[in-house]
């Protein structure tokens, strides 16, 4: 048994986790050694004790009498799930700094990925329609930017998340809590087809069968958070698994940013108190952008050459979008829609539609009281 099977090996044995494999591999040496070993050996090992131990010994034998890792490498084969273990060159950096990182990792897609400038966009499942059209934003304007868009294929936020990576036709990661074979939520299947489809990543820490469940998403969190540098909270209340990843975000030494919506409004009480606690509050894409610029050059992780303010801004606008910036041109600082409204001899209701798109394409921004100013420009 390689290096690389033993991981996948061991990743069948339940409980065998991170932590466990750490002190396995610090006492015995490599990962192949793992599976040979005794209940007796077992024991002596930091955490184990003999219960444990014996257990795991029983596991072991069980798995390799049932050829569990051959089938389990047959399936990845016959599915074209790459899998990438902490043997491999191409497991990123990144999430081996957390505590208990994954054994191997199921990716179907661009597996180069796992070495990409991640930001992780992520909020509730029962999003309100704001949160779900700043979700998408978000997600859009960090492609754009050159960050790859990680969330977790959930409901909400998370959707909306990569469906803005993907309009804008940028990178994102997918990371979800049941094994690849098993997607949930399954109407999400066809959005993790266009992910694949699109030069994406879905990913999965679970063998092969396993559903989901409530232990499979705090798992997967910690995942999400490991993965990036920077965490953008768009909408979570105030009891939310949300709250987990931005915990564990911190726990890590990522950035925590989170989106303020309403005061009254209870699904946005778990972003208010993490703004409370000392995260960055962020309301548009610039400012979370301005917020990671200082930790990492997505362009220059990617391969790809740095952009300047002034390319970044050079986008395709319709001729409605750009009566819009001529008459934010005009302002001093933040306009009112209805302003706009006159200036450009469009109705209000179609000026709000309008600059979601322009929101996206970084060069305006929506204000706290309903102003509208240029992307950098000062408000007054």
């Amino acid at each position: 048994m390689t290096e690389r099977e033993a991981f996948v090996f061991l990743n069948q044995i339940p409980e065998m986790g991170g932590v466990t494999m750490r002190r396995l591999v610090e006492r015995f040496g490599a990962a192949a050694n793992v599976p040979k070993l005794s209940a007796a050996e077992l024991e002596n090992t930091p955490g184990i004790g003999r219960e444990r131990a014996e257990w795991f010994a029983r596991q072991f034998a069980e798995a390799r009498a049932q050829g569990k890792l051959e089938s389990e490498l047959a399936r990845a084969e016959r599915l074209k799930v790459g899998l990438v273990t902490w043997a491999d060159k191409a497991y990123p950096k990144l999430l081996m700094e957390i505590p208990d990182p994954p054994l191997v990792l199921y990716a179907r897609g661009d597996i180069a990925l796992l070495a990409r400038a991640g930001v992780a966009v992520v909020g509730t499942r029962r999003a309100t329609v704001y949160g779900m059209e700043t979700s998408r934003r978000f997600g859009y304007g960090l492609a754009m930017a050159g960050y790859c868009v990680v969330s977790g294929l959930a409901r909400g936020i998370d959707r909306e998340a990569h469906e803005g990576a993907l309009q804008a036709k940028g990178a994102t990661t997918a990371v979800i809590g049941a094994a690849l074979d098993k997607l949930y939520p399954p109407e999400n299947e066809e959005l993790a087809r266009r992910i694949v489809e699109g030069g994406g990543l879905v990913v999965s820490e679970y063998p092969f069968g396993r559903q989901a469940d409530r232990q499979t998403f705090p798992m997967r969190n910690r995942i999400v958070a490991g993965l990036c540098k920077g965490v953008v909270v768009v909408e979570s209340p105030r009891k939310s698994g949300t709250l987990i990843t931005a915990g564990q975000a911190a726990e890590f030494g990522r950035s925590v940013m989170a989106v303020p919506g309403r005061v009254d409004a209870p699904g946005f009480e778990g972003s208010h108190r993490l703004i409370r606690d000392g995260a960055v509050l962020v309301t548009c894409v610039d400012e979370a952008v301005e917020e990671l610029e200082g930790l990492f050059h997505p362009r220059a992780e990617s391969g790809r050459p740095a952009e300047t303010p002034e390319t970044e801004r050079a986008v395709s606008l319709s001729p409605d979008e750009q009566k819009i910036m001529d008459a934010l041109d005009a302002s001093d600082g933040g306009c009112p829609v209805d302003v706009i409204a006159g200036a450009c001899g469009i109705p209000a209701h179609k000026i709000t539609a309008l600059l979601v798109g322009l929101e996206m394409k970084r060069v305006a921004r929506v204000l706290p009281g309903g102003l509208v100013a240029k992307s950098g420009a000062p408000v007054f």
